[in-house]
């Protein structure tokens, strides 16, 4: 049994009934794919006026999923990696942005909070 589909002036339908077996014609090009990689060409054909195979919108989305957000707290300050790297850890310290490894960014950190406490025995 074929399934049809029209989707901005264009007919998709998949006659295999495989879930990759979705396909049409753009810019005179048959490709075939997954129904929502198939309509997103279709859509950057309409929206851009450029071809871009559905292969080519396959990895976008997973990287966020990929990269999960890490958070790490340490006397109060929130340590935070959002790529993965092994350098990619920030914080915020009095509205500057600190960024490094753990280690460099915690021995900052602790040379800061010694000043401070030092600075309050002082007065």
């Amino acid at each position: 049994m074929k399934k049809r589909l029209f989707h901005r002036g264009h007919n998709i339908e998949n006659a295999s009934g495989a879930p990759d077996g979705w396909k049409t014609t753009i810019n005179g090009s048959v490709i075939t794919n997954k129904l929502t990689l198939v309509k997103k060409s279709i859509d950057w054909w309409c929206d851009m006026k450029a071809f871009m195979p559905p292969e080519k919108f396959e990895g976008v989305g997973n990287q966020t999923k990929q990269a999960a957000q890490k958070i790490e707290d340490y006397k109060g300050f929130k340590l935070i990696n959002d790529n993965g790297e092994a350098n990619g850890w920030y914080v915020m310290l009095a509205g500057k942005l600190l960024k490094g490894s753990p280690a460099a960014i915690k021995k900052h950190l602790d040379l800061v909070l010694l000043k401070r406490q030092q600075a309050q025995q002082q007065r």
